[in-house]
């Protein structure tokens, strides 16, 4: 049996939430391996629901997809009950599409989001059965390598990847694959010195190390930089518009549509905004026809508009306003995460919320006007006061805050002030609102490579409690202030890797042999693993904490990210004399470096920042508000980029028609669960453009009904939907545009309109056909059937919905007897039997498959149950009888 058949018939059946693994989403691409040249995987090192949502891997997964001869596929890692269910069965990790084993890839590639994920690319390279160090694979494996936002420091797993991709990725992944297309076959240390040779590669058993007197290893003075990549045209740059569409709920859902690419503020502890650079932007045409491309090509209801500061976006207003309209346009909401914090904020924030306003997030970062100035982000307390206070008035039911504890510098009074400052935000927002809510997160800082904050020392776990104690012995007495931080340990862990050098390596796998994995995740998260590691390779950790000495040698010295050294010394000594530097977009360049290098990048970035703001001038009139004072700035939004109500779609006008469909599910689809069966139907019908109609109310809703909430591992051609429209159309045109934009195993046979107004769907189901093919001989099978139809009463046991005053779940034992209709045994292929069993409804109760399997003693997850048809009362007719 393949790897891919044991799969899906023994391993996915048995596994949470099988959805994570299909590799049958919307847009996923399939091709023959015999058709390809090379064959890639692109690995994000973290649960899926995380992974799939991450920009970079969509972007790379096109951009490979296009050319012909390649084959790129997604792997993930697995959760815990997948992994044992691996090892316990002696299978490799696999490849999403294909499920081939990861081995089968000629490249394969780690996208280094967290080094809280480096255990995780360890634990893949196991679960592939390959060595985890680079230097004991044969031959013939594949070539491991990684890029991301942590390749700016890549020495900690440099011993376990054979090169890295440093910066923008567009261009150098078709680089990578035009370089080794021709060396297929030619041996390892070939294909390494000829990529090693590609601008932004950086293959470590290639570059010239040495080892310090203290033990420290960094890269020879006299090496070659590694100059990051740099994708100079973002209109050019290819975007995913068919853009992969999950089954699962993930936690970044929705289309991330990327606007803008870099950042110019200069916050010291923001690595993302210091290795970006310089600024570059999409055009406002480009935006929309992403935007509305996309939308067409996945059916999503949500778009994030993606940058480090969605504010600083030549023209914002009309950027903001442009979405608005494509989002109202195609019920869709926007929603723009990362928003300077002042008080055009609120007015952006404002123009696509329409009436559903839950949160506004402000991100001080610190308390104090002192800290402020050592972490370079600049804002007034009253200034932050005031735009909560006009959140609250503008219909926001709570606000967000979030700040660092142990930047440089800080002492207890620094800590005492973050609780100090929301509650002061409570109280101006009580006194708009009174159930205002300030909701604050408080992160432990982690100084970065490539930063003027690297040199910087990190606080500890015990002093991240002590920080953590004083604020909440201060907001305990405020229940309306929620206060979230995150785990010591997760931090304490990160800031062993972050600054490293390659003795790391036998730290991280010392940890990972112990048991860490998925540390992103709190559940998962176990400090005794890296305890044991600590001891177990004597790793200095005090040492990785420690400030540095601006002039000492680093790790990281040979990747060049266009900003010397020297400017980071530079702006370090800034930040503890207190010296702020002003953003060069809003005055004179602050000579970073990066204009050296890029002088026609950072002109462009300058001329099209200033040209954006003439002409948002004369649109919108008055100054730019983006700098001017919040009292001035704060009006009524222009009734012509306010948002519809109900959060970006129109109060919904009496529906115009109902169509029922009968619908079914068969292979890999009969994996998912009812849930994310709807959510599928309900975006193949926003694919198929059907005009669906939505509740009213706060939260709209599609008015997509479903006959039944269909157990995960069934399969089915008789199962029905009804879906209600706000426009009549032709049931048999639609049908067609539907199932040209259904994922595998979807399927729509036929489709009647009914009356507008009728019974529920779920209310007409009366009973079910299901065929249930088990293993097996056919006299023992039989036999058991006819004992079981011989009882009088076969109770069964049912779990009733929890309730959280009892703390559970109810169980009640339930006679099915009377619901079995009919019951019967016949031969099915070799070695297995089919039963045939009708249910009807019988004092309101039907019998499940898997209660008459259980009765039978059967292993219900070894079972495949097939629903043949779903049974309705006529509704129309009862009505009219009655009238009559």
């Amino acid at each position: 049996m393949s790897l891919s058949a044991r799969l899906i018939d023994d391993i996915l059946p048995r596994v949470e939430r099988p959805s994570r693994y299909l590799g049958t989403e919307w847009n996923a691409v399939h091709k023959r391996a015999a058709d390809v040249d090379l064959r890639v995987c692109l690995f994000f090192p973290d649960l899926y629901e995380l992974g799939l949502g991450n920009l970079g891997l969509h972007i790379l997964y096109a951009i490979l997809n296009d050319l012909d001869y390649v084959w790129c596929e997604r792997g993930y890692s697995p959760a815990p009950d997948m992994e044992a269910a691996l090892r316990a069965r002696g299978l490799p990790l696999f490849m999403q599409e294909s499920k081939d084993p990861l081995t089968a890839a000629d490249l394969i590639g780690f996208t280094l989001q967290s080094e809280l994920t480096y255990t995780n690319i360890l634990n893949a390279i196991d679960l592939a059965g390959l060595p985890v160090r680079s230097a004991d694979r044969p031959e013939d494996a594949p070539l491991l390598f990684a890029g991301g936002p942590t390749v700016f420091n890549p020495e900690p797993l440099a011993p376990f990847l054979d090169f890295f991709v440093v910066g923008d990725g567009e261009d150098a992944v078709v680089d990578l694959v035009e370089t080794l297309r021709p060396l297929k076959r030619a041996p390892r240390a070939e294909k390494l010195e000829a990529l090693a040779q590609l601008p932004g590669f950086y293959v470590p058993a290639l570059y010239p190390m040495e080892t310090l007197d203290d033990g420290r290893i960094v890269p020879r003075e006299d090496g070659p930089k590694i100059v990051k990549r740099i994708a100079r045209d973002l209109n050019a740059a290819k975007f995913p518009t068919r853009y992969i569409v999950p089954y699962a709920s993930l936690v970044h859902d929705g289309v991330g549509l990327e606007v803008l690419r870099g950042c110019t503020q200069g916050c010291r502890f923001c690595q993302a905004g210091m290795v970006t650079r310089p600024v570059r932007e999409r055009t406002l045409p480009e935006v929309d026809r992403i935007m509305a491309e996309t939308l067409d090509n996945t059916g999503l209801e949500h778009v994030t508009l993606v940058s480090l500061s969605t504010c600083d976006f030549s023209r914002p207003r009309t950027l903001v306003k442009q979405a608005a309209d494509r989002a109202h346009k195609d019920n869709v909401s926007v929603a723009l995460p990362s928003l300077r914090l002042d008080s055009f904020a609120v007015e952006m924030a404002d123009m696509v919320s329409g009436v559903r306003r839950s949160g506004l997030t402000f991100a001080p970062e610190a308390a104090t006007p002192r800290l402020r100035a050592v972490i370079n982000k600049f804002i007034p307390d009253e200034e932050l006061l005031d735009m909560a206070a006009e959140a609250f008035r503008r219909g926001w039911t709570h606000v967000k805050t979030y700040f660092m504890i142990g930047l440089p510098t800080e002492r207890d009074e620094d800590v005492e002030a973050i609780a100090d400052l929301c509650i002061r935000t409570l109280h101006v927002g009580r006194a708009v609102r009174r159930g205002a809510v300030v909701r604050t997160g408080v992160s432990t800082f982690v100084p970065k490579p490539c930063t003027p904050f690297q040199w910087s020392r990190q606080i500890d776990i015990d002093e991240t409690r002590h920080k953590q104690a004083l604020l909440l012995e201060k907001l305990r007495k405020h229940p309306n202030i929620k206060f979230g931080r995150h785990a010591p340990e997760a931090s304490f862990i990160e800031g062993l890797i972050t600054r490293a050098d390659r003795r790391a390596a036998d730290l991280i796998e010392a940890a990972w042999r112990h048991g860490a994995r998925l540390e992103t995740w709190d559940e998962h998260l176990n400090i005794e693993h890296w305890r044991r590691a600590i001891e177990e390779t004597g790793f200095d950790w005090r040492g990785q904490l420690r400030e540095r000495d601006p002039d000492e040698r680093l790790p990281w010295d040979h990747i060049d990210v266009l900003i010397p050294k020297s400017w980071f010394q530079k702006d370090w000594r800034a930040a503890l004399e207190l010296k702020y530097a002003q953003d060069c977009r809003a005055g004179k360049c602050h000579l970073c470096g990066v204009i050296y290098r890029e002088r026609e990048l950072c002109r462009h970035m300058l001329k099209n920042q200033e040209q954006g703001h003439r002409e948002e001038e004369v649109a919108w009139g008055g100054e730019d508000r983006g700098q001017a004072r919040l009292e001035d700035s704060l009006v009524p939004v222009p009734h012509a980029v306010q948002a519809p109500s109900n959060h970006g779609r129109e109060v919904q006008a009496e529906p115009a028609q109902r169509i029922r469909f009968r619908i079914g599910r068969v292979r890999e689809a009969r994996l998912l669960s009812h849930l994310e069966v709807k959510d599928a139907w309900v975006r193949a019908l926003r694919r198929a453009k059907a005009p669906l109609a939505y509740s009213q109310g706060f939260h709209q809703q599609p008015r997509v009904t479903f006959s039944t909430a269909a157990p995960v591992g069934e399969e089915s051609e008789g199962d029905y939907m009804d879906a209600v429209l706000r426009e009549c159309v032709g049931p048999g045109a639609l049908i067609e545009r539907l199932r040209a934009t259904l994922p595998p195993g979807f399927h729509v046979h036929d489709a009647e309109e009914l009356p507008v107004h009728g019974p529920s769907l779920m209310s007409l189901v009366t009973g079910f056909d299901y065929e249930i093919s088990v293993a097996g001989g056919i006299d023992e099978i039989a036999a058991r059937v006819e004992r079981l139809l011989a009882r009088e009463s076969l109770p069964v046991a049912r779990r009733g919905k929890a309730e959280k005053r009892r703390g559970g779940a109810t169980v009640a034992s339930v006679d099915i007897r009377d619901a079995i209709a009919s019951l019967r045994a016949a031969p099915g292929e070799p070695g297995r039997v089919v039963i045939h069993f009708t249910t009807a409804a019988a004092r309101g109760r039907l019998a499940k498959p898997k209660e008459i399997l259980q009765l039978l003693g059967i292993d219900a997850e070894a079972a495949r149950v097939f629903k043949r048809a779903t049974h309705l009362r006529d509704a129309a007719r009862e009505s009219a009888a009655r009238a009559y």
